[in-house]
């Protein structure tokens, strides 16, 4: 008799700090559609892109109206994966508040529902050729258009880029 007291208490104290059960029990299609989109994602090779295609990428597979917003990538960019025929195109698109989908390793288990921007990629990428540095974007990368960064890398371009 103690026992099922104590079983009816329990069940009565978490029903009532978990809220309605019926919430609990709800059919949510939102979150259906977001473990869809999960389970479809798409893994692309980094050594396989150049810049332009990663911009394609990442702009085409963004959708305002999804929560989930990123695509995942396998491998690393390689030392110089930005050549000086892309400067230009990078240069084109500096500004450019243009939400995107965000990076996310294939190894990341963090699922971000932040976006990015077409000039945040582009800054890191520029930055990544005038330092001869490889890209690194680590396990999650959302950048966003930064005008401290794109008044430096306007003036190397135009300092020492186009003096070239």
């Amino acid at each position: 008799m103690i026992k099922n007291i104590l079983l009816i208490s329990i069940l009565i104290f978490f029903s009532y700090s978990m809220g309605d059960a019926s919430e609990l029990l709800h059919y949510d299609v939102e979150k259906e559609h977001t473990l869809n989109e999960l389970t479809q994602a798409k893994v692309e090779k980094i050594e396989n892109l150049d810049v332009r295609s990663f911009i394609k990428i990442m702009t085409e597979n963004y959708h305002a109206n999804s929560k989930l917003n990123f695509v995942t990538f396998k491998g690393e960019f390689p030392l110089n994966w930005i050549k000086k025929e892309d400067i230009e195109y990078l240069i084109s698109i500096i500004h450019s508040k243009k939400k995107c989908c965000s990076y996310k390793h294939y190894y990341s288990s963090y699922i971000s529902s932040d976006y990015a921007e077409v000039g945040g990629f582009a800054i890191i990428f520029l930055n990544s050729f005038i330092n001869n540095k490889k890209i690194n974007l680590g396990l999650n990368s959302n950048p966003r258009t930064d005008e401290k960064s794109i008044k430096k890398i306007n003036n190397w371009y135009l300092n020492e880029f186009k003096k070239e």
